[in-house]
């Protein structure tokens, strides 16, 4: 409602800084309640899912490949890893969002001239997805509490990056919703990794 009276008093106030700001409020608040009812739905849905045998390689790829152009304009390097043939009972559009959510995040919190690695493998038998990143803080109570809803960490990952601390809350359903498992780590003392784990196909 707010949005289409603004579509109404626009073109009267053309240019207006207030009305601008507004907007991408409006935007910021209609991606956070889209979020909140997609992790609520994972939730109150545990179990219940329809789900199906999909092509998990293709899909992690192809989701993946999204991100080389932005990796490119933040002058990151975005490598990507997938084992081929590699299938996975779950939902699809809940899947591509695991994989859009891990990569956002490596981007947003990895430093000036950072490199991401997206890697998918059969481990025994489990699928590993993985996403690790350079990053500059890594302390204790970030690796402790990152999937927590509306986290947000150390200063670092405050300055400017737009989020809400709800999207790894959301990767965590989904795996969750998999009947898999997430987990985060240090590696070295610059480097994070997330990593899903699930039983395969």
């Amino acid at each position: 409602i707010i949005g289409a009276d603004l579509d109404l008093v626009e073109p009267e106030l053309e240019g207006n800084e207030w009305l601008q700001d507004i907007r991408c409020q409006v935007r910021r608040l209609t991606g956070l309640t889209q979020d909140l009812i997609f992790l609520s739905r994972m939730e109150e849905e545990q179990g219940r899912q329809q789900f199906l045998p999909l092509p998990f390689s293709e899909l992690v790829a192809e989701a993946a490949q999204a991100f080389q152009a932005v990796a490119k304009r933040q002058n990151k390097t975005l490598s990507v890893d997938v084992q081929p043939m590699l299938t996975l009972v779950g939902e699809e559009k809940s899947l591509v969002q695991l994989v859009s959510i891990l990569l956002d995040n490596a981007l947003k919190y990895s430093p000036e001239g950072g490199q991401i690695a997206l890697r998918l493998s059969r481990q025994g038998k489990h699928l590993r997805l993985s996403v690790e990143n350079t990053a500059e803080v890594l302390s204790k109570e970030l690796l402790e509490n990152m999937f927590d809803r509306f986290y947000r960490g150390d200063a670092s990952r405050n300055s400017g990056q737009g989020g809400y601390g709800i999207g790894l809350s959301i990767a965590k359903a989904v795996v969750q919703a998999h009947r898999g498992k997430l987990s985060a780590a240090a590696k070295g003392t610059d480097r994070l990794v997330i990593t899903a784990l699930f039983p395969s196909a």
